[in-house]
């Protein structure tokens, strides 16, 4: 059985994308990393991380493609919902180059390839949990899987007692006609593909073999991330991150205030 990894990737992520790397290389058979020449907001990307991360990570096959004003113009929901009942496309904004990217990346999969794994940079997985679950074959049952994942709260140390499942892994052959372009993202390219599917699949020791780091950064790197990412529109982010950091980690995030947090030995350095 052979895997492709395909990680979405852009240099606010540098501090994760080598550790990410890293684990995929010990189970598959392609790397893919596509990213853009610019941030998502418009702004130019930075050249020196991009070249110094694709220098220090050799087994990853970096696909660069071009950043279009065109197709990002921002629109209401609802219009956004009308135009996707009109067949005349289902994302729209910033978020447009999220399932550019992805689609990017799978169109680069080798035929050979039997599964999908589609991460972002900050989603690093555990390979020996993910190794020894695969000895299983329990995902040979399913056409697609999200993956269960620890989520984390402004550093390594603090994660929630809540999982979520954004990762996707899916078989290659089921992907051909699967929905990339939308807002619902991996969500939606899961839900395109017909046949036997399974959410929040966990280790075998009943845990979450992904940690996700998006938003276990110091301040100056989230405003950054909100600023230029693919959901820059879609809430006064620097406000929220301003108040975020103006106290003391409180236990709780803004984005699920009813999640606890626990400190735990990082997973990555």
């Amino acid at each position: 059985m052979k895997i492709a990894t395909v990680i979405n990737y852009c240099s606010n992520d540098d501090r994760f994308i080598q550790p990410t790397i890293k684990q995929a290389a010990k189970f598959s058979q392609q790397i893919i990393v596509p990213f853009c020449d610019h941030f998502y907001d418009g702004s130019l990307e930075n050249k020196t991380i991009i070249e110094k991360t694709i220098k220090a990570n050799p087994r990853a096959q970096f696909i660069a493609f071009p950043y279009d004003p065109r197709a990002t113009h921002n629109l209401w929901r609802g219009w956004q919902f009308v135009l996707h009942h009109l067949g005349l496309g289902r994302v729209w904004g910033p978020q447009y180059w999220i399932g550019f990217a992805r689609r990017l990346g799978f169109q680069a999969v080798k035929q050979n390839i039997d599964y999908v794994l589609f991460l972002d940079a900050d989603e690093v997985i555990d390979a020996k949990k993910f190794i020894a679950w695969l000895k299983t074959n329990q995902y040979q049952s399913f056409n697609a899987l999200k993956l269960a994942t620890y989520w984390y709260w402004r550093s390594p140390f603090y994660r929630a007692d809540v999982f979520e499942d954004n990762p996707l892994f899916a078989r290659r052959r089921c992907l051909e006609t699967a929905v990339f372009m939308d807002h619902d993202e991996r969500n939606a390219i899961f839900n395109s593909i017909p046949g036997k599917k399974i959410r929040l699949v966990l280790g075998l020791d009943r845990q979450p073999m992904i940690h996700h780091y998006g938003w276990a950064k110091p301040k100056e790197n989230l405003l950054k991330k909100v600023q230029t990412w693919g959901h820059n529109k879609d809430r006064n982010w620097v406000k929220l991150i301003n108040q975020e950091f103006s106290h003391p980690f409180s236990g709780h995030d803004f984005l699920y205030p009813n999640r606890h947090y626990q400190i735990v030995k990082p997973f990555i350095k």
